[in-house]
């Protein structure tokens, strides 16, 4: 065979680096050698001028921003809620609705979270997805339904003086509920 040695052993080199030691050699971005005095001139002024402070500027800048935490993991403080605010404490209200689009979407990535993890296991388990991934469905159950209790009937337009009203209509008809079964 033309690819293996005389002897029938592993292949010879096809190439032998030492006839060819100009092509292991050759640095293109080290070596100036091959440029003319005027083009060396032209980048060491270029290097010197330009490359050169701009590396060290960014440099200072990369050093002096030191974030002890990543940007998405930002913690908002808590602020008062909607039934702690003055009516007429628009800076509060205002507040308390941002609090309540953050708890929002919080609250919609643990209901999400929760139906992956059941869809996953079902997906896994198959057919004995009913008693294998039982614990995994009443999460999920239990997700749904105080996500439902909270924001259900919000609408898109959803604030946290609706959830606050909501809440207290809610209230009011478990008290009455509870006095008709005592009377």
């Amino acid at each position: 065979m033309a690819d293996q040695g005389d002897d029938g052993g592993p292949p010879k080199k096809k190439f032998d680096m030492e006839s060819w030691p100009e092509a292991y050699t050759y640095n293109p971005g080290g070596d100036n050698s091959h440029l003319n005095p005027t083009m060396k001139a032209i980048l060491a002024t270029y290097y010197y001028t330009v490359d050169k402070p701009v590396t060290a500027i960014h440099d200072w800048i990369k050093s002096q921003k030191r974030v002890s935490y990543p940007y998405y993991h930002r913690k908002f403080r808590r602020v008062p809620g909607i039934e702690e605010c003055d009516v007429q404490d628009q800076v509060c209200i205002y507040e308390a609705n941002e609090q309540f689009q953050r708890d929002h979407l919080v609250d919609q990535e643990i209901l999400r979270l929760s139906r992956q993890d059941w869809t996953r296991c079902c997906f896994q388990e198959g057919d004995s997805h009913f008693v294998n991934c039982r614990d995994f469905k009443q999460r999920f159950d239990a997700a749904q339904k105080a996500y439902d209790t909270k924001y259900g009937d919000l609408g898109v337009y959803g604030n946290a003086m609706k959830a606050f009203m909501k809440q207290k209509h809610r209230m009011i008809e478990e008290r009455r509920e509870a006095e008709k079964q005592e009377a």
